[in-house]
């Protein structure tokens, strides 16, 4: 079956004092108002498009999503722009960049996007994701 899927990396420029976090995978490493921030992101996401979510938004430093595929697009775009705000309060602007793509997936039974395996449209996203630091929001 079809679904979207979605994919946050945060990714800022080399030399700035917040590159570290491109690293960082371990939500309780980074500062607390940033633990706030993505929690209050990922309950508005999961709220908000509750009918729409299949594996809802993680609570993490880069976190995935998967959806319905009418409705990925209007997600990823929510996310992104959230992510950019916060972002910009933790003094790393411009530093978001957000895959999204729809295809099938064939087991979505699991708790979370970064659990799906290795359906081809999870590699197709994960690969773009992983090739630039470049933001921004992509449709692949």
């Amino acid at each position: 079956m079809e679904y979207g899927v979605i994919y946050i990396k945060i990714c800022p420029k080399k030399g700035t004092p917040g590159e570290w976090i491109r690293y960082c995978h371990i939500l309780s490493s980074t500062p607390q108002s940033f633990q706030k921030n993505v929690t209050e992101i990922a309950n508005d996401i999961n709220t908000k498009y509750s009918d729409s979510i299949v594996i809802p938004m993680d609570i993490d430093v880069h976190p995935g999503c998967t959806t319905t595929p009418e409705s990925v697009e209007e997600v990823a775009t929510d996310m992104y722009n959230q992510f950019c705000v916060l972002a910009e309060r933790q003094g790393i602007p411009n530093s978001i960049r957000c895959v999204y793509s729809v295809g099938e997936l064939i087991n979505i039974n699991v708790d979370s996007t970064h659990h799906l395996g290795n359906d081809e449209l999870m590699v197709k996203v994960g690969h773009f994701l992983d090739e630039s630091d470049e933001p921004g929001i992509y449709k692949i």
